[in-house]
């Protein structure tokens, strides 16, 4: 991605803060689904929003993570959970906002998943695959530590994987080709979101394995 500065800079790093933002409301408007108190609410609204970027972070060596030194995460992620606990009567009454703002989470998150495994060396099929996990991964931890199937392996999902590999590997080819200018980036992460969204809407899904397989092969 090409070298942000000035007024760039500040719209990239506000990008970035309303994905963090979006997965933490996603993280604790579950918690209330749950019906877990107000510290449960914060901390998978903490988790949700950190997750992809610190395993991101781990797998291309950015250590410390990012969400361990840039402390306006944290703040953003509560902020999130706050939000929620004060309102979450009227954001219950929204037709389903978790998948709304998962899916805001997910476009920013892999787009820059992507762009910062590019920024450390990575090749663009690593780069595509860190970009994917940075998407999925709080989703993911937010789903298992609420004793839920990560809704990126149920069966009953429409896409959510793919479209995060989609953006991903759009990200790694445009940096890869020298046009991986901010815009591109914008871009890239609305495509994501709105595939993310269409699919729920318009009932996309890959193929399953059918049940009475399932069965068969169980006794």
């Amino acid at each position: 991605m090409d070298e942000l500065s000035g007024w760039v800079l500040v719209v990239w790093e506000s990008f970035n803060a309303v994905g963090v933002l979006a997965f933490a409301l996603s993280g604790a408007l579950l918690a209330t689904q749950k019906r877990m108190d107000l510290v449960g609410m914060a901390g998978l609204a903490v988790v949700t929003a950190t997750g992809g970027g610190m395993a991101r972070d781990v797998l291309i060596g950015a250590t410390p993570a990012a969400a361990l030194t840039d402390w306006w995460m944290l703040a953003v992620a509560l902020v999130g959970a706050l939000l929620v606990f004060l309102l979450h009567r009227w954001m219950s009454r929204l037709d389903t906002p978790v998948l709304v703002f998962d899916a805001i989470g997910l476009g920013i998150f892999v787009v820059d998943g992507a762009s910062k495994a590019m920024q450390y060396d990575v090749g663009p099929v690593g780069a595509a695959f860190v970009g994917m996990l940075t998407g999925i991964g709080g989703g993911v931890l937010r789903d298992v530590l609420a004793n839920d199937v990560p809704a990126v392996f149920r069966r009953e999902s429409r896409l959510y994987l793919l479209p995060a590999l989609i953006g991903s590997s759009m990200v790694a080819a445009a940096v890869s080709l020298g046009i991986g200018s901010w815009w591109l980036m914008v871009l890239i992460a609305v495509l994501v979101c709105a595939l993310r969204i269409a699919s729920e809407l318009l009932h996309w899904r890959l193929p399953a394995v059918k049940t009475e397989a399932i069965d068969i092969i169980g006794r």
